[in-house]
């Protein structure tokens, strides 16, 4: 674990680093992410701010069964629905493993079809926000305002309530106290990563060089018996990634499940066990 000086140092730098790092994200029904940051400086302040806060995340107290450490690994798929997902769902569906979807609320109007598969098949349906926008979401307080109302068009489609959150850029430095508490009040949870993918970085990559990629550094990093992982479904080489994430993650003997609202642990960058 990091002593208090080390985190404190690292979020400092985090918090100097994403200052100058707001930008806006339009969500594309289908399309292609935006790029994280305009420019190449930017794109490696984001990385930067990334690998800080997946160090700082702590990590579930592994549970033993027959004397053994029982490790289970969440692929957490964020922007979507989109015209991958069904493709995605499908992977999911063969290889007997679960997810969880942070849905962005304009595709959630654009994609209600595919809101209602995610959800039959047993995977987890949360929020994203409806702008992606930092500036709202944080600087202009509109974190819960937008989760809540994202969980309303959710709620539309599949006549339940979700609570888990997904905060757009993690929810350092931007998720402040006084938000934090809101997010409480309103009866939200928060769930940042324990593993960032990094499958955004290779959009002009040719997409099976980038799969590679990908699973390359998920597998590397998953070391520990909880794992949470960042990963995008609006993104053709994250989604033709996952059979080999999959793969590599049962041969190192996790099981994949999606996030339960009955057995929730916190994983938040700021350590807040509220939520």
């Amino acid at each position: 674990m990091h002593n208090g000086i080390r985190m404190t140092t690292l979020v400092k730098r985090a918090m100097l680093i994403c200052a100058g790092v707001l930008f806006t994200y339009e969500a594309a029904l289908g399309s292609a992410h935006t790029a994280l940051a305009s420019t190449e400086d930017e794109a490696k302040s984001v990385q930067l701010v990334s690998e800080i806060q997946s160090s700082l995340a702590p990590k579930e107290a592994p549970k033993q069964y027959n004397g053994q450490v029982r490790k289970v690994a969440y692929l957490t798929f964020d922007d979507g629905p989109g015209k991958y997902t069904a493709e995605l769902l499908d992977m999911l569906k063969k290889e007997n493993a679960k997810a969880t979807f942070f849905l962005i609320g304009s595709n959630v109007k654009a994609f209600p079809d595919l809101v209602k598969r995610e959800d039959a098949e047993g995977h987890y349906v949360g929020m994203h926000s409806m702008t992606h926008n930092y500036k709202k979401l944080y600087t202009e307080g509109r974190y819960v305002d937008e989760m809540k109302e994202d969980q309303g068009l959710i709620a539309g489609v599949l006549g339940k309530s979700p609570v888990l959150t997904r905060p757009s850029y993690g929810s350092m430095p931007g998720l402040n106290e006084a938000l934090r508490n809101k997010v409480v009040e309103n009866g939200l949870k928060v769930w940042d990563w324990t593993i960032d993918s990094l499958d955004w970085k290779y959009n002009k990559m040719q997409v099976d060089a980038a799969s590679a990629k990908i699973v390359e550094n998920v597998l590397a990093h998953a070391t520990n018996p909880t794992e949470v992982i960042l990963m995008h479904d609006i993104h053709p080489q994250s989604v033709k990634a996952v059979p080999g994430i999959i793969k590599g993650l049962k041969e190192k003997g996790y099981e994949l499940e999606a996030y339960s609202e009955n057995e929730h642990f916190p994983l938040n960058f700021w350590h807040d066990n509220r939520m």
